[in-house]
């Protein structure tokens, strides 16, 4: 008897830890509330970032109010989904766009908007789905001479993502370039005006519809990846300073070069540098009143860098100690210093607010990772982190660095796939008492004390061994 009611335990817990993880893992339900009436999908392939904007307009055809909406992006494309937003086509008004759950067997992952009311029946609603992806677009052929010419493909689905019946729809591509070496060609729904192929309008698709979509054309371009970037900000109170510091890892993620570099023909090919896809040239914006700007690698301090001044910006245009080809990599590290009221402001509410972009960007460059170190004044407490966008980790810790006695407040930001978008302020709000102030004053202060103190007994102390000689 006992043996069985055992067996029943252990047959029950079973039972109810595959529930568990079922639930976890199961796909979100998507209720048919909806019926597309019109969706208009632009592919903007200018750039090495795929951008994709989606204009819906969308008929509420349940018999009851809804304010929620369905939005699928395949698995292949969720990896690499490194933007998302949504807004009402009207008003530009942002609605909130949350991460639910995914579908395995349709490889799958779904996001729900919520728009800012409820919807009537059959009323209907017009918003735009704006994504961007990066690693969307491969080099072919895979290599290439040094002045050689590149081309990428593309490849996706001719029709846009949606989890609801659409009754109209339609593509448009936009290229950059007028050579376009080769498209898929869909029988009376292709049509190409320069640059822009255009596939549609399909009428009464259903969700999920798929058709294989490929377009091969010509791209002069760097593409260039940044797979790391370390973000220092150092905030003094004391000096009223906010130290910048930022680390690269970048690396040509292009046509890789064939064959070996050859000096001579790079000297002698100067006059067509600009027309190939080697990178050598490079310029980052800083705010208008940074200042002691400096530029180093690995070996040492860069001398082919020059800081340029604009109305509103200062502009850091440097060379690195060799050209880029596709595979080729390339580190440094840059920083600056600029006055703490730029950036920083206090709230009547006691706490202080800095305000600052949390990426700032490299033309035409995609990042795999960046990770944001806020290093706060010693003595900040009861800290706060809002930022427009979701952040992958968010960790709070110590730093200690010279004359601190408990160390200073660190909070470190960690996100994948980071692209221009990203560059929106974000805020760090936290409370610091103004007698904080004297806090390392006074530990100089004691450390120097305890230095002359230690010297004055040292000097008295006897270390001979034996007694003195008196001599006469």
């Amino acid at each position: 008897m006992r043996s069985c009611y055992n067996l029943a335990l252990i047959t029950l817990s079973i039972c109810i830890i595959y529930n568990a993880l079922a639930t976890a893992d199961a796909p979100p339900h998507v209720p048919q509330y909806w019926r597309n009436t019109n969706m208009v999908r632009t592919i903007d392939l200018s750039s090495y970032v795929v951008r994709e904007s989606t204009a819906i307009a969308s008929q509420n055809v349940h018999t009851e109010p809804v304010g929620e909406y369905y939005f699928p992006i395949p698995g292949g494309l969720s990896e690499h989904l490194a933007y998302i937003e949504v807004k009402e086509k009207k008003t530009d008004k942002v609605f909130e766009v949350e991460k639910v759950g995914s579908d395995s067997v349709n490889q799958t992952q779904y996001y729900k908007i919520y728009f800012d009311h409820r919807i009537d029946p059959q009323e209907k609603v017009l918003f735009i789905v704006k994504t961007a992806y990066i690693h969307e677009l491969a080099p072919y052929p895979f290599e290439i001479a040094q002045t050689g010419r590149q081309n990428l493909i593309y490849r996706g689905n001719i029709y846009g993502n949606s989890a609801y019946y659409t009754e109209k729809q339609k593509t448009n591509v936009k290229l950059p370039t007028f050579n376009i070496i080769g498209y898929t060609q869909k029988s009376g729904s292709v049509s190409r005006n320069g640059n822009i192929i255009t596939y549609g309008s399909f009428s009464n698709q259903e969700p999920g519809a798929f058709d294989e979509l490929s377009i091969h054309y010509e791209f002069q371009q760097a593409i260039l990846t940044v797979k790391g970037l370390r973000r220092d900000l150092e905030i003094s109170h004391w000096g009223g300073n906010l130290a910048v510091e930022e680390h690269f890892n970048l690396t040509h993620g292009g046509a890789k070069l064939k064959g070996q570099f050859s000096r001579l023909e790079y000297q002698q090919t100067q006059y067509i540098h600009h027309e190939t896809t080697m990178a050598r040239d490079f310029s980052i914006n800083l705010p208008a009143h940074a200042s002691d700007v400096y530029y180093r690698d690995e070996i040492g301090n860069v001398s082919t860098s020059r800081l340029r001044n604009e109305r509103d910006a200062k502009v850091l245009e440097f060379r690195p100690r060799y050209p880029l080809f596709g595979g080729w990599n390339y580190t440094w590290y840059h920083g600056y210093n600029v006055p703490l009221g730029d950036f920083l402001r206090y709230h009547k509410s006691g706490r202080y607010i800095l305000n600052i972009p949390f990426v700032n960007p490299l033309h035409n460059a995609a990042f795999d990772h960046v990770q944001v170190r806020i290093i706060l004044p010693e003595g900040a407490s009861n800290v706060k982190v809002e930022t427009p966008f979701p952040i992958n980790k968010e960790t709070h810790g110590v730093h200690k660095t010279y004359f601190d006695s408990k160390g200073r407040y660190i909070v470190v930001l960690d996100k994948f796939n980071v692209v221009d978008e990203h560059s929106k302020h974000f805020q760090v709000s936290y409370e610091y008492n103004s007698l904080e102030l004297l806090r390392k004053p006074l530990v100089a202060t004691t450390f120097l004390l305890c230095g002359f103190l230690l010297n004055m007994v040292f000097s008295r102390m006897e270390f001979t061994i034996g007694k003195k000689s008196n001599k006469d």
